[in-house]
């Protein structure tokens, strides 16, 4: 080190300011990050609305208020929510919600299973449509259901064999959309195998609505998930502005996928 000419530094201490530079650099970059992922809380406050007597606003909710920005909002009284603790509670539920509807049923889910407790559900379903034709509840009943293509045809009894006769017996109030994502067509289509075929992409919306009642789930149509499997079940009551724009989510999916026909042939 004495050897060096003086006036140069050392390359120990040339390397040393480098990477104290570079440690700044990072610091302020760290910085910089944190302070753009605040950014939504830190916004100007939107000015207080008015909020309906049924509905709370408990205090410090005012820094959620950008959402609003983003995505629909809608204000439901706590009473009106309920959360289901069990895999039982919620099949139970579903089943009892689909005797009972005589407006809409609306079910959006990666698939149905084939099993016995999926066989229920769709009995249930059945239920409501008999006793829409005997004139119980709206005479526009209608069921809409929004599954996966490629998962709800997987082997040669699935999703689409379970919903087959319901379809045919009730053609003018039975609609069947399956999602086929655009991602997976021509040569690749033909050549990938079932069950790996999903993994390019699927429709995975979970949502269960019987009139103006919502279950917002985790939980796909499966006995698994009636039994033993346990998820995240909300259920919203009395709610018919939710349940009018899941209503409209899952028709306009439904929209673009294919349509189950009775020979069970799909459709545009």
């Amino acid at each position: 080190m004495d050897c060096l000419p003086r006036g140069r530094p050392s390359l120990a201490a040339f390397f040393g300011r480098l990477s104290d530079r570079l440690s700044r650099g990072r610091e302020s970059s760290a910085r910089r990050s944190s302070w753009l992922l605040l950014a939504p809380l830190l916004t100007s406050a939107v000015p207080q609305l008015t909020l309906p007597t049924n509905c709370l606003s408990p205090e410090g909710t005012h820094i959620f208020q950008w959402i609003r920005n983003l995505v629909p909002e809608f204000g439901i009284a706590g009473s009106h929510i309920k959360v289901l603790s069990s895999p039982a509670e919620f099949y139970e539920l579903m089943k009892g919600q689909a005797k009972m509807a005589k407006q809409r049923i609306v079910l959006a889910s990666l698939y149905l299973g084939t099993g016995s407790l999926e066989q229920e559900l769709v009995d249930c379903i059945e239920i409501a449509l008999e006793s829409s034709l005997k004139g119980c509840g709206s005479p526009n009943f209608r069921v809409s259901i929004l599954l996966d293509f490629t998962r709800g045809s997987r082997g040669q009894k699935n999703s689409r064999t379970m919903l087959l006769p319901l379809l045919r017996r009730f053609p003018d109030k039975v609609r069947v959309s399956l999602f086929h994502t655009p991602n997976l067509r021509g040569l690749l289509r033909h050549l990938i195998p079932e069950r790996f075929n999903e993994t390019i992409g699927l429709q995975h919306i979970k949502v269960y609505l019987f009139d103006d009642n919502v279950i917002l789930s985790g939980a796909n149509l499966s006995d698994s998930y009636f039994s033993n499997r346990q998820d995240r079940y909300v259920f919203l009551q009395d709610s018919p502005e939710i349940a009018d724009f899941f209503t409209e989510l899952v028709n306009a999916v439904g929209d673009v996928s294919l349509q189950l026909q009775q020979d069970d042939t799909v459709k545009i």
